[in-house]
């Protein structure tokens, strides 16, 4: 922890318990101090996005405004504008933040999974600045990972403000990356959902409400601050029904057509990744690399497309896709749109493989326009479909499918597309799809663009059925460790001599007719011999956990893990069957972890 955040966090600690203290006063639980600080995550969140967004703006009006942008249809400055802001992002990444490299999410998930969900201030910044650079000088990456990066890093600097346990850090972690999202998209339930169905994998109302509170005061500052609110796509010209119960097979098709192209995208990005990685050129010099192949795509797409304007596969894509919504799609022609599929999936890899900065989920979407608008044209073409605006909608649903591919995460690509466009008539067929491209790229490729990462590094997430397997697997489907049991009057000595004849590391206590009064833990026992001159006097009831629960036989592990964390402990007592009063065993913590890691290779192979 940076000395200046220690130094705030010896005040917010004082602040933290005060408030608690108010707030236990009038009835409400430990937790409410949570929502506390996610009003406070989601305000600073809000602004955050908002000068992000500006910083955005200004570098991509600098380098290709139509009017006086350095580009001005001079194909060269399509490899010296990528190049140039690409070498600086790669300085950037490697001396001042390396977590700013790449999409950013997986980098959040890893803090969560392993670092307690400390994420340094300093990658804010970082990330800010790398991805405007990416994104402005005309790199295919999205808003989606800096932000909830930004945003995490925010919720993680006021967690450690006000030292919050590891517990509620990853929750305040959470408020940041749906503040994010609520703010940078307009989309406010989309934020929640992600940060529950991406990081959390809990939707249960001690989560769901911080993070609700969060993503809603962002959303909502993001509109005072710009003085708008309205959809990012906003679809004009169609009218009438969008969706007709006689294609939903059309639209399963377009499902596993989207499933195909986000696992090809998967693994082309950590293709492009691995290369990268053995190409021998100093490490910040790698995006430049990337930018140059890049910008030499670039040059090749306006001499022969003949558009002068910046190719279409550079940034985000957001005006391609609005053209697609609004019956361009006809204009662009469905040999083109294939062709705009590849190139965005080119350009992204090179951009984000080589180490850019920048999210996944604008090329997804522009990737799920190609998919979606194709595959509409094609069934158009062939008297499939009649209506025009019909072959919108696919391009709309396709876009919900390729998210859903590349995310694994259904919920969050439903809403997020009805939040952008809002646009209610194809709601039908993008829930539809967006669970037939799920399932499809989950059976092609068990990990999301997001967890393969993590994987490779050897760090396993679960998801929302892995965790399901907490609520079936009981206690006694777990190894028991033998203990010796005390009684409350038995001397220190008694104890230590116990300890070297056992496994255990803990003991129970129970009184002369065998029931149980509580637990003795190691870590007690090591404080007590750091005084040797009271260890003849002590006796084990001086050393007594009376309040450590115990576990009954037919329990499930979710309520065991509840027990450990609410106790800190690393053994927990078990109970006969039947009879809750006297104790067979100890049930240890990394037991019960073997046990659950057991249950997931099983069920992963």
């Amino acid at each position: 922890m940076p000395p200046s955040i220690k130094w705030l966090a010896a005040r917010g600690q004082r602040q933290r318990v005060r408030l608690t203290r108010l707030l236990a006063a009038i009835g409400f639980k430990d937790d409410y101090f949570l929502i506390v600080l996610a009003i406070l995550i989601g305000g600073a969140t809000g602004y955050g996005a908002h000068l992000f967004y500006l910083l955005l703006e200004k570098g991509f009006e600098f380098a290709y405004h139509e009017d006086h942008g350095i580009y001005a249809g001079r194909v060269i400055m399509l490899v010296i504008l990528p190049t140039v802001g690409a070498l600086a992002v790669g300085f950037i990444t490697y001396w001042f933040a390396r977590e700013a490299k790449g999409h950013g999410v997986p980098e959040v998930m890893d803090a969560i999974l392993r670092r307690g969900g400390v994420v340094r201030p300093r990658v804010a910044v970082a990330k800010s600045i790398a991805s405007a650079l990416t994104i402005g000088s005309g790199g295919s990456a999205g808003t989606e990972g800096p932000i909830i990066q930004i945003g995490a890093a925010i919720g993680s600097t006021v967690g450690q403000v006000f030292n919050v346990d590891r517990r509620q850090m990853g929750v305040l972690v959470a408020c940041g990356a749906a503040g994010g999202i609520a703010a940078i998209f307009n989309a406010p339930i989309a934020g929640v959902l992600f940060a529950l169905e991406i990081f959390l994998k809990d939707f249960s109302f001690r989560t769901f409400s911080p993070v609700v509170f969060s993503s809603v005061l962002s959303a909502s500052l993001t509109h005072a601050l710009r003085g708008e609110d309205r959809a990012i796509f906003e679809i004009q010209a169609l009218s009438g029904d969008l969706f007709r119960i006689t294609e939903l097979p059309y639209y399963a098709v377009l499902g596993v057509l989207c499933a195909v192209a986000s696992v090809i995208f998967i693994r082309m990005l950590y293709r492009a990744e691995d290369i990268a990685d053995v190409i021998r050129i100093p490490e910040p010099l790698k995006p430049a690399l990337g930018a140059v192949l890049l910008g030499l795509c670039g040059v090749l797409f306006v001499t022969f497309s003949h558009r002068p304007e910046m190719p279409l596969f550079f940034g985000n894509g957001y005006p391609t896709i609005q053209g697609a919504l609004n019956l361009n799609v006809f204009e662009m022609g469905l040999l083109f749109l294939v062709g705009v599929f590849v190139l965005k999936v080119i350009a992204t890899c090179l951009t984000l493989g080589s180490g850019g900065s920048g999210g996944i989920f604008a090329p997804s979407l522009m990737m799920g326009v190609a998919v979606g608008g194709s595959f509409g044209l094609a069934l158009h073409t062939l008297g499939f479909i009649d209506q025009p605006a019909h072959v919108v909608a696919y391009a709309l649903v396709g876009m919900a499918a390729m998210v859903a591919g590349t995310t694994h995460a259904p919920l969050t690509a439903i809403v997020i597309l009805y939040e952008l466009t809002r646009e209610p008539r194809v709601i039908v067929p993008i829930m539809f799809a967006a669970i037939v491209a799920t399932a499809g790229a989950q059976l092609l490729c068990r990990d999301s663009i997001y967890t393969l990462k993590l994987r490779r590094r050897g760090v396993r997430m679960g998801t929302l059925a892995d965790l399901t397997i907490l609520k079936r697997i009981t206690a006694d489907q777990v190894r028991v460790t033998p203990t010796q049991f005390v009684h409350p009057d038995d001397s220190l000595h008694r104890l230590l001599e116990l300890a070297e004849e056992s496994e255990a590391p803990d003991f129970v206590v129970v009184d002369e007719e065998s029931v149980y009064q509580g637990l003795v833990v190691a870590d007690d026992i090591k404080t007590a011999l750091l005084q040797p001159e009271a260890v003849p006097l002590l006796v084990v009831g001086e050393l007594l956990r009376s309040g450590v629960p115990a576990v009954r036989p037919d329990e499930t592990l979710d309520s065991i893990m509840d027990k450990f964390a609410r106790n800190d402990v690393h053994s927990l007592p078990l109970t006969a069957p039947g009879d809750s009063t006297h104790i067979e065993g100890l049930i240890t913590r990394q037991a019960v972890m073997t046990r659950y890691q057991e249950e997931l290779d099983r069920q992963s192979g």
